[in-house]
């Protein structure tokens, strides 16, 4: 990392997110950043500055989308919000900045920098839009201008970071970036990793850690849970997070804990305690990007269990430090957990690769080196 004691290069950070760790991986991954530029240059914090949409285009989009069967358009990118992002990015940079760091990038698309600017990011519009909804319900034309509008400001940028290999590369197939300027930094976790892997080498807990429960496969987990449990009884399992739609209590070996705040010190050392003694993630996602658990698990020596899918495959090497489904069905999630409890030698094998994969690649110090270094040389 290039050494910037004297702070003498002023950067603006905007962003649509709260300084703060808690509230989900976004949070986290915002906050870290944050404070790793800040150990290289006098950072100031513009955010959260949050896109409102237009409410009578955003219903109306609603009513044809849902009751008229109609393609509608999507307001959080209208021409509207995004001109009023970028009136609020100019409110907010009043002092002198040599340059902005964007966290995402459509979203500020229409802003027009007058320094270097950087875009820190998972994914694009179209990886997420795609990710989440059904293009036939919205207006092709529309996103089409959301699509462009994003892309030409990319490749304005004079360095993109995304957090993943994968995020870049859905980039440049959708939108045909043709730059050198777009670097896969990675990122690190919320928690910060052990000294060593503390698992006292008898528990078997399966833990979920997501504040949509539905949304990252714990449906899954609860139907691979009822086969398991009655296989191997010492089995139980942790669920981190938002509600899981099911009443836990009426089986066996559940404990649900709730949101933990990473803020809090009680919450931090209960989250801390479900991860030291941790048998394996189980995380058959349906829509994600670069999990933030799977790394947060693996700094405990916890392997993970997820898809063959978005940038999973980066974080864990199959059969490795981890397994990988090509099918997030209770029955892969099975047989995968009954493989693991049954060969012990190389259940330990898994642990340690898993540990030493995630402190070696994902690191927050790594990361914000490589921001650091690149932002520096550019502002020479």
């Amino acid at each position: 990392m290039i050494e910037n004691p004297e702070k003498k290069i002023r950067v603006g950070y905007v962003t649509d997110l709260p300084l703060t760790p808690a509230g989900g991986g976004s949070y986290g991954v915002n906050w870290h950043a944050y404070r790793e530029l800040a150990r290289c240059f006098a950072m100031t914090y513009h955010g959260p500055i949050v896109p409102r949409q237009p409410r009578f285009a955003k219903l109306f989009s609603k009513v044809k989308r849902r009751i008229l069967g109609v393609p509608g358009r999507y307001t959080y990118f209208s021409e509207t919000t995004l001109d009023s992002n970028a009136r609020a990015v100019a409110s907010r940079l009043t002092s002198d900045v040599d340059a902005i760091v964007f966290r995402s990038a459509g979203r500020w698309c229409r802003v027009r920098p007058t320094v270097p600017y950087f875009i820190y990011l998972d994914a694009v519009v179209h990886t997420f839009f795609h990710n989440t909804f059904n293009a036939g319900d919205f207006d092709r034309d529309d996103l089409s201008r959301i699509f462009e509008q994003e892309a030409r400001f990319l490749e304005s940028a004079d360095a993109v970071f995304f957090e993943s290999k994968w995020g870049m590369q859905q980039a440049r197939e959708a939108y045909s970036l043709k730059g050198s300027h777009y670097v896969a930094v990675g990122r690190g976790g919320v928690i910060e990793p052990p000294e060593r892997d503390k698992w006292d080498g008898s528990s078997h807990s399966l833990v979920s850690i997501a504040m949509n429960f539905k949304q990252k496969g714990g449906h899954v987990v609860l139907n691979a849970y009822r086969t398991l449990k009655a296989r191997f009884a010492s089995l139980t399992w942790d669920i981190v997070g938002g509600d899981p739609g099911f009443d836990w209590t009426q089986l066996d070996g559940i404990r649900y804990h709730g949101v933990l705040d990473p803020n809090e010190a009680g919450d931090r050392l209960r989250l801390e305690t479900i991860l030291q003694n941790a048998f394996l993630l189980v995380h058959p996602t349906t829509e994600d990007t670069s999990p933030l658990v799977i790394t947060e698990a693996a700094y405990f020596g916890c392997p993970s269990i997820s898809v063959n899918a978005f940038a999973v495959p980066e974080l864990i090497v199959h059969g490795v430090t981890g397994l990988l489904m090509n099918t997030a069905s209770a029955g892969a999630l099975v047989a995968a957990v009954t493989e693991l409890f049954e060969n012990k030698v190389r259940y330990r094998d898994m642990r340690h690769n898993a540990r030493e994969l995630a402190l070696s690649q994902s690191r927050w110090e790594k990361v914000g080196g490589l921001m650091c270094d690149r932002i520096a040389a550019t502002l020479r």
